[in-house]
């Protein structure tokens, strides 16, 4: 530093910085106490701090379920499985969606669902369209196997065959 250096603005400057800095270096020396504090490696342990219990809302004992939550990208995907190969536009994927969680998914959510979908080979692009409703996509997952005939389902009639019309008999 020079004396040319050393006008009120520049110092006004250097001390701005010399404070940010020093400021800096608390912070961190607070996280690494904090952090050395769980770690229990600090020499002189700190003082125990007191936290009041929080009270328990019969609500909220009510609204906890046994059962696990399945994860988002699992519920996304049942609702792919669910087209079962028919085209559908992003809304109707959006709607089945929020059929599940009542709750509408964000469209880069939904785009970036789709994207990896196609990279992975189980979706594709069924029909390129511009505006709003967006292009129709066909998932490539096969459906889901129907269930054996059980003995409590009631018995499928007989397929009947197909009458010949007039016209197709025709050459």
């Amino acid at each position: 530093m020079t004396v040319a250096d050393l006008s009120p603005d520049a110092l006004a400057k250097l001390e701005a910085k010399l404070v940010a800095d020093l400021d800096m270096v608390r912070k961190v020396r607070a996280l690494l106490e904090e952090h050395q504090a769980t770690l229990g490696t600090l020499a002189a342990p700190l003082p125990p701090v007191e936290v009041p219990p929080a009270p328990v809302l019969p609500s909220v004992k009510a609204t906890v379920s046994a059962t696990p939550q399945r994860s988002y990208e699992d519920i996304l995907m049942d609702c792919l499985i669910a087209t079962a190969g028919q085209p559908f536009a992003p809304q109707d994927f959006k709607q089945a969606v929020y059929q599940v969680l009542r709750n509408y998914p964000n469209d880069s959510s939904v785009k970036t669902f789709f994207n990896q979908m196609i990279r992975k080979g189980k979706l594709v692009v069924h029909q390129f369209r511009k505006g709003r409703p967006g292009s129709l996509y066909r998932s490539l997952i096969p459906p889901p196997a129907a269930p054996e005939n059980s003995p409590d389902l009631p018995e499928e009639s007989p397929e009947v065959p197909e009458t010949v019309s007039p016209l197709s008999a025709q050459p």
